[in-house]
This record gives structure tokens, sequence and C-alpha cells, in this order.
């Protein structure tokens, strides 16, 4: 089930470049901070909305309190005048680095031993990622679409596939992290500059992503945070060290 499920959605979330309903989904998001009132101005706008999963407890029963941190799914690039969002390899790999360690610091804080889960990936690990990538962003997009088939309870799962991390690093819990970030080229900013003269607006880079802390036990997302930014920078480590905290803000452990 867990491979059927996750290969109907895989083509449509998978591209290198921002889909139409990761943009779709930003701008909920945006739109949501605005109506909320947060007061925070487009240019310099930072939006993190965390939810427990129903009925969800908060509990180790390995001998170890520990946490699988699964290789983040990132993508960094720059978004060009044309607006396609060109992927650099460099920035992501950085991205990757700095958001691995940083969340490892974070647990460590709390007393949490933290295992990374770096060696190459299973079919079976990279099929549980792209799931969760597709079940965040559908998780997102019922919530903030108030679709009515969920009732309003946030009751997402994995699936008993993930038992298998569990089994293999001795963990009740994994966090997932899925981010997609973009920084403005010159080119693009030009051309910003040039239309807002004009009185037309066009979109610079931006940062969307949410992370997830999955039950290994039964594969529920028991504890879920969406971020929508203007102004993270993963590329660097302190300020990448600002981008996780936001991300893990509220983390129940």
């Amino acid at each position: 089930m867990l491979v059927s499920y996750s290969n109907h959605f895989i083509s449509s979330f998978t591209s290198s470049r921002f889909s139409f309903l990761q943009l779709r989904i930003t701008r909920l998001i945006l739109r949501t901070a605005a109506l909320a009132g947060l007061g925070l101005a487009l240019s310099a706008c930072t939006n993190t909305v965390a939810t427990k999963g129903v009925n969800a407890s908060f509990n180790f029963t390995a001998p170890v309190k520990r946490v699988v941190i699964v290789q983040p799914d990132v993508e960094l690039g720059e978004l060009t005048a044309g607006g396609l969002v060109e992927t650099r390899a460099d920035w992501t790999a950085a991205a990757k680095t700095f958001i691995s360690q940083d969340v490892a610091a974070t647990l460590g804080s709390k007393n949490i031993e933290v295992v990374h889960d770096d060696k190459p990936p299973s079919e079976h690990t990279t099929q549980i990622v792209k799931l969760h990538d597709v079940v965040g962003q559908e998780a997102i997009f019922h919530t903030l679409a108030d679709l009515p088939n969920k009732g309003g309870a946030f009751d997402w799962t994995l699936g008993p596939g993930t038992n298998d991390l569990r089994e293999e690093y001795g963990a009740d819990y994994a966090l997932f992290v899925y981010v997609r970030d973009s920084y403005t080229s010159a080119g693009r900013v030009m051309m910003m500059i040039g239309l807002a003269a004009v009185g037309v607006g066009i979109q610079g880079g931006q940062q969307v992503g949410f992370v997830s802390l999955v039950d290994l036990r039964n594969g529920n997302i028991v504890w879920f945070n969406r971020l929508a930014s203007t102004n993270g920078d993963l590329r660097e480590e302190k300020p990448a060290r600002a981008v996780v905290d936001n991300l893990l803000d509220g983390l129940p452990l």
C-alpha cells in the first residue's frame, strides 16, 4: 500500500522546480497569516502553524529516548528573471547539513538521543520520504482549503511501513523535513524594480516547508509544523539556525 500510494502521486511532486500546488500552498499560507492579523509586511513575512495529530500521545517505549532524523528533503534554487527556479546543488548540500545539525542540537538540548538516517537510502526508505512529501502537502492543502472529508481533525499517517525504521534504529519517533527555497536573482530583482515603477508586482524568492514528527510504531504523524517565509536563508549557518528554530517551534518532546 505504501508503494502504490506514493507512486500515484510522486510524479507530480518531485520536480526540481516549484509545482503549481506548492505555489498555491504558499499563497494560501501567506493569505492565512494576513487574515490572522499578524501585521507583518509581505517583504519580511515568516509564518508557522503547528498542529498535533488527533489522539496524539508522546511517549517513549524503547529503552533509549531516541529520535531518527531522516535525511531532509531539501532543494534550494535561484529564481530567474523568467520566473523559473534553477536548482543549486551547492546551496542544497549546505542547507541539508545545516538542517540536520541544527535539528540534532535542538533535540540534544531536550536530552533526546539522535540517530541520523544518513546512509544511502534503501528503496523502501526513499518511498517513505516521498510519501511524507506528498502527505504533508496534501495535509496543508486540505487544512487551508477547509475541505470537509477530514472533519477538521488532523489525522494523517505514513502507514505501518515506518516500523522498519524503528526496528533498525531502536527509536520510537522520526523527524521528516521538507523544504523548497528560492532566492531572487539579480535579473529578477531588476525586473521587480522596473515593474514596481509602473504599479505591477511580481513574486520574489520564497521559502515553503514542513516538518513532521512521526510515531514509527504506527506511522501516524503526531505533530506537524508548516512554514512559509519570504526572508529565511538556509545557505549560511547562522540564518539557517533561525529557520530550523521556526520549523521546530512548539515541538512537543
